[in-house]
């Protein structure tokens, strides 16, 4: 699905839906107040869409104007959907938008660390989450939104398959590492939940995750340490669904590439070409170095919830010789990015807290 806004004039907004379907008519979901008020079909021709094969009618673009919300230049909160999607299109900016930017945040949890997301999306005036969910050719369209210049992104994606994009339309990047031990153990819970609870699972996994569930329901784990032994005989295939995600999300560009012998090493020149990289449990310094290269006054970071039982079984799998083998290339990266961190804090006070960044993508 691919889509844009021509125009928002105030009495009328104009804009085109191109469904993955190139013999449907798309239709608008048009929302006020958080509530749907109508579905409108697309009634206007684009002739381009047509003549270059992309679709069958070229009937794609719609008009929302007075007819469909009364009072239309006089309603603030709007927003519009692709129906078949879901995925939000167009927004009216709120007055909480005043990040007149673009940041693109590098998800590395499979338990996406929503917290984190809550006030930069006030900020910014088309604010995007969870695109691992989204189509590719939808996160494209995203990326290249050209009515705003306040767009706020995240997701757990391959960040080599939009990094020229995002770099082409000026969003500043950055990631939150976290221990790679520590992830592994909250996948693990995750799983084990995901096996017991299904239906409520599918709101935290994507399918991809499914192999995984379902070889896991098979496995007998009588107790927590059994989930070494289950490591062990994944399958090739389910043991690249969790082996170095880090490494993954940061060098490869799809579920099917291989990691190459130099992963270490392009990962790392990856974080160097970010604007902002921390680490989690120094969440404080990176929501610090973010509010100094976007020069926005953030509002305090989030509480961030913690897990006891996740600080626990990482403990645990940190010994597992199976665990060591999964993630031997994401332990490399998360402890050289810890040491260039650490070298940088040794002659960083207060004062000069805003040139962490720079001295990281040198040490790195």
């Amino acid at each position: 699905m691919l889509f844009s806004i021509d125009e928002d004039a105030g009495s009328r907004i104009v804009g085109w839906i191109m469904p993955d379907n190139p013999a449907s008519t798309p239709r608008v979901s048009v929302l006020v107040g958080g509530e749907l008020r109508k579905v409108i079909p697309a009634t206007v021709l684009r002739p381009l869409l047509r003549e270059q094969g992309l679709h069958e009618t070229g009937i794609c673009g719609f008009v929302v104007d007075d007819h469909v919300v009364a009072d239309l230049a006089g309603t603030i909160d709007i927003e519009l959907y692709d129906e078949t999607t879901n995925i939000r299109i167009y927004r009216r900016r709120p007055p909480t938008a005043r990040a007149d930017q673009k940041l693109f945040r590098l998800e590395t949890r499979v338990v996406a660390q929503a917290q984190l997301n809550l006030p930069l999306q006030d900020l910014f005036h088309m604010p995007f989450t969870r695109l691992e969910r989204t189509p590719e050719e939808a996160v494209k369209s995203i990326l290249g939104i050209a009515f705003t210049p306040s767009i706020f992104c995240t997701g757990r994606v391959f960040f080599r398959t939009y990094e020229p994009l995002l770099r082409d339309r000026g969003f500043k990047c950055t990631v939150l590492l976290r221990d790679p031990y520590e992830e592994l153990a909250e996948e693990l819970l995750v799983l084990r939940w995901a096996v017991k609870t299904p239906n409520l699972a599918n709101s935290v996994l994507s399918d991809v995750y499914k192999p995984l569930v379902d070889s896991l329901a098979k496995a007998d784990l009588a107790e927590m340490a059994d989930l070494e032994t289950w490591l062990g005989t994944l399958s090739p295939f389910e043991r690249s669904l969790v082996a170095n995600p880090m490494a993954r999300l940061l060098t490869c560009r799809g579920s099917d590439d291989v990691l190459e012998t130099s992963a270490v090493e392009n990962a790392l020149d990856t974080l160097s070409e970010m604007d902002v990289v921390g680490l989690s449990g120094d969440e404080d310094v990176w929501w610090e170095t973010m509010r100094a290269v976007l020069e926005l006054n953030l509002p305090p970071l989030p509480e961030l919830a913690w897990s006891r039982q996740v600080g626990e079984l990482r403990e645990q799998i940190a010994q597992w010789p199976s665990a060591q083998d999964l993630l031997a290339v994401d332990e490399r990266i998360f402890s050289d990015v810890t040491a260039a961190v650490g070298r940088v804090d040794e002659d960083t006070d207060e004062a000069a807290q805003e040139a962490v960044q720079e001295g990281v993508q040198e040490s790195l």
